[in-house]
């Protein structure tokens, strides 16, 4: 162990408050707030300046709470200050002129220097002017160097200072600021973990997604590094602070607004919400375009986690156009709403566009999501690949999305797993089960140990290993695993959100295989009515929901039931495609399989002759699907 870490472990105190006895109050609150502060468990044991981060910040100084009794006062002090590793000074007019604080400030700096001094500023003036005197906050020994004889020199001296008033950081982000000194961690990390733990116990009530993504990008725009010298930097940040402010206090405001007067509670929706934040950006921010680009990449965002994609994609557009600006977040979000509505060109189009945007964009405090911003583009490439029965291009991007977030320091376990679902389901197209179910199993621990079983995630991850059990035809694990996921999504999704109806057709499906067919019609039938109302019409995903229910009806022998279902599949898939895709192909042999069993095999040959045409030249010959129903043709071919 080095002799700092030797020195540093034998300290006794964290920090030693200074402060006058007119700023009591504060020195309470902020002695509770610090001994009570956990460090996220991401950062614990990090590597720092100081050695590593603790759990916990305590004990902290205080003098009421922490002397003795005794008639020795001035000894106790002198012993606490030595014991502390920082100094904390309440700054306000009254501490400026205590001469106890004063004097524990000296002795402070001859016992450990001035870099280990943080000032927290509550009242008053930092360095006020001569004719504003009776409101400098700043007592003497921190405006000046203390020499190492103990003299208070005329040497400026600026202290590392939080301003708690609420017109400058306010209590959080000055709090944050402290405890970023305390531990020589990045401000930015801590803003960043604080946002995460929030958005973890948001998760929990129906609008959690909505919560988490406003919350996220309000606190986001906090990062900042305490420790910047280079005068480009600063000026950066302190106008990502002006702009933090304007956007917090705009989606406070929001939200409050649901509280007036004219609003009946009842009726007070997240849409709603969201509904009044986009009219807001364009009649109450003009003249602030970044904060207006900012604001409609969040609401954008919220739009797509309602299933309101047609939303998402109008406030991008019309505030793009309106603000004269365009960002990756933005772009990130029309994009995956794209993808969602099923429109693939699109989709990768725009997903393209947001990659040209990454290299175009201007180094700001958001650099830090460059990489996860190439690592979302990679995912919705490779998802619109994957939606393409383009599998070797899907798995690439896959790939090349991992990369992106392995190579980043701290990044984000959650980030990581939804990729791996995501990759897990191609491989499982692809026929490779067995790397599927790695992936999957990898995806399933970070997100358990990470979040543990209360977020969203980990139902969708029961989901895709349902699929792959089913793919694999391992039907009664498959059935055990859609019911956990559907349990997991009943709780924390609305019964109208798509992944709730990806979980109950998914059901249908494995019922179907198992000859339920009675609870897997009612699975599937209300499977289409949760697509319908979440997409605002006809979808892919209904399409694939009616294939399964005409394959119901033709085993129930009723073939003109069957060839409605079949029609009604081709008519989603027509809306959302726009041209043949390999799931034209699919829909094509199912459908000869039922006229097959129902004697009319002729008509079933043709079916599955320009069935497979369509998968050969979508999918290719060689592609495990296309071998799979070319399977069920050369049966029917035998007929």
């Amino acid at each position: 162990m080095s002799e700092y870490n030797k020195r540093t472990n034998a300290l006794r105190y964290r920090a030693f408050i200074s402060y006058s006895h007119k700023d009591k109050a504060i020195a309470t609150w902020l002695h509770s707030k610090l001994e009570r502060y956990r460090l996220p468990n991401k950062l614990v044991d990090k590597d720092t300046a100081l050695g590593k981060v603790p759990k916990s910040l305590g004990p902290i100084f205080r003098d009421q709470d922490e002397l003795p009794a005794s008639g020795n006062l001035g000894a106790e002090l002198e012993t606490a200050l030595a014991s502390s590793m920082f100094l904390i000074v309440i700054c306000s007019p009254s501490s400026a002129q205590s001469k106890w604080v004063d004097e524990e400030i000296r002795q402070f700096k001859i016992l450990h220097g001035s870099d280990k001094v943080l000032a927290l500023v509550v009242d008053g003036e930092p360095n006020a002017q001569e004719d504003a005197a009776h409101m400098e906050c700043f007592a003497p020994s921190l405006k000046f160097v203390v020499d190492a004889n103990g003299k208070l020199t005329d040497r400026p001296c600026e202290p590392i200072a939080a301003d708690l008033r609420k017109h400058a950081d306010g209590k959080h982000l000055a709090t944050l600021k402290l405890i970023s000194g305390l531990t020589a961690l990045r401000l930015d990390d801590l803003v960043q973990r604080e946002t995460a733990r929030r958005m973890r116990t948001l998760v929990q009530i129906s609008i959690a997604s909505l919560l988490a993504a406003v919350f996220a990008v309000g606190l986001a725009v906090y990062a900042n590094d305490r420790r910047i010298e280079a005068n480009k930097q600063q000026e950066i940040a302190e106008r990502e602070a002006e702009n933090a402010r304007a956007v917090s206090d705009f989606l406070v405001e929001s939200f409050s607004s649901a509280k007036s007067l004219q609003d009946n509670p009842n009726n007070v929706t997240a849409r709603s919400i969201l509904d009044r934040g986009y009219q807001r950006i364009g009649t109450e921010l003009q003249g602030q375009p970044l904060i207006q680009s900012r604001l409609s990449a969040t609401i954008a965002l919220a739009f797509n986690n309602l299933g309101l994609f047609d939303d998402a994609i109008n406030v991008v557009d019309a505030t793009a156009k309106a603000s004269g600006i365009e960002l990756t977040a933005a772009f990130l979000s029309k994009a995956d709403a794209l993808l969602r509505k099923g429109d693939l060109d699109a989709a990768m189009a725009t997903a393209k566009y947001a990659q040209q945007l990454t290299e175009q964009e201007a180094p700001t405090i958001y650099a830090n999501n460059t990489a996860v911003h190439r690592s979302d583009i990679s995912v919705i490439i490779g998802l619109i690949h994957y939606s393409e029965g383009q599998h070797d291009e899907g798995l690439t991007a896959f790939d090349l999305a991992l990369d992106e977030l392995n190579k980043m320091d701290q990044a984000d376990p959650l980030q990581i797993a939804r990729v791996l679902q995501s990759r897990a389901l191609l491989l499982s197209d692809m026929g490779d089960m067995t790397a599927a179910s790695a992936d999957l199993e990898q995806a399933k621990s970070m997100v358990l140990e990470s979040a543990g079983n209360k977020d969203v995630i980990v139902g969708e991850i029961l989901l895709a290993q349902a699929q792959v059990s089913f793919l694999s035809w391992n039907l009664e694990p498959a059935l055990e695993q859609i019911g956990g996921a559907i349990k997991i999504m009943r709780r924390i999704s609305d019964e109208d959100n798509p992944s709730y109806a990806d979980a109950i057709s998914m059901k249908g499906q494995i019922l179907h295989a198992l000859g339920e067919l009675d609870e897997a019609e009612a699975a599937l039938t209300q499977a289409v009515n949760t697509y319908t109302q979440a997409y605002n019409g006809r979808h892919y995903l209904s399409g694939i929901a009616e294939v399964y229910l005409g394959l119901i009806a033709g085993d129930k022998k009723q073939l003109d039931k069957a060839l409605n279902h079949f029609e009604e599949a081709k008519l989603h898939y027509d809306e959302s495609y726009g041209e043949i895709h390999a799931n034209h192909g699919d829909l094509l042999v199912n459908q000869a399989s039922v006229l097959a069993s129902s004697g009319e095999v002729t008509r079933a040959k043709q079916d599955c002759k320009r069935g497979m045409d369509i998968l050969n030249d979508t999918l290719g010959k060689e592609a495990a699907f296309t071998q799979q129903l070319q399977a069920v043709c050369d049966d029917i071919d035998l007929q």
